[in-house]
């Protein structure tokens, strides 16, 4: 079973922390024929793991927030870019999961939404992905002293996936087409940015209005 950790900030913006547990044979009943390949393509067993508990929290998760609907009845479709989400023009609410180095990172809006989660990457990474990024991000980027430059990295490469998923194209569209880093105020406009330490004991709960759409990057866990 998954255990979930909850910020639930203003306007109705969930966010879940899970963290991997054994999964019993009984709950997978609660996946898709699709979810259960995808967990068997993963060689390693945490990395199936963390799959299997990511996607049961997300099933438990929007069958709660739905109401009256079973987490294996809960239907999850595809937009035109693969982006997933409930059915319908005009869903009740947005969904986004990200997981990576044994967390995983869920979170739920009435607005579009799209979240990120990664452990510190590493210099090499940084040197080598950063010349990718906008201008003004490697710009920011190279003011950082070289020991601090593989976590701002980190930080500046979660927003821009947690941007790009909540946009729906993934990256398909290139990194240096929207600035997302962390020394200006012009990152897109009507988006909400929120950092979230996923390391700390205690989450943060910030006074923020999350207007549409909303991103919850996470580093540095």
């Amino acid at each position: 079973m998954a255990r979930t950790e909850s910020v639930q900030p203003a306007e109705a913006v969930q966010l879940w922390l899970v963290r991997p547990e054994p999964v019993r044979p009984d709950e997978l009943a609660a996946l898709d024929s699709e979810e259960r390949r995808r967990a068997e393509a993963f060689r390693g067993s945490a990395d199936r793991m963390l799959y299997l508990s990511a996607h049961l929290a997300l099933r438990r998760v929007l069958a709660a927030r739905l109401g009256h609907v079973a987490p294996q009845e809960v239907r999850i479709v595809r937009d035109r870019n693969g982006r997933p989400t409930l059915p319908g023009d005009r869903p009740p609410f947005h969904f986004s999961l990200s997981h990576s180095a044994g967390l995983a990172l869920l979170g739920t809006a009435p607005v579009r939404i799209g979240v990120d989660v990664q452990r510190t990457l590493s210099r090499t990474t940084a040197d080598l992905c950063g010349r990718r990024l906008h201008p003004a991000e490697q710009e920011e980027l190279a003011s950082v002293q070289p020991s601090a430059r593989a976590a701002h990295f980190t930080r500046l490469w979660t927003r821009k996936e947690a941007y790009l998923k909540g946009l729906g194209v993934g990256l398909s569209r290139s990194l240096a087409a929207d600035y997302l880093g962390v020394d200006r105020p012009d990152t897109p406009a009507g988006w909400t940015v929120l950092d979230v330490p996923c390391g700390e004991t205690t989450w943060p709960r910030p006074p923020f209005r999350a207007g549409p759409p909303f991103l919850s990057p996470c580093a540095g866990c």
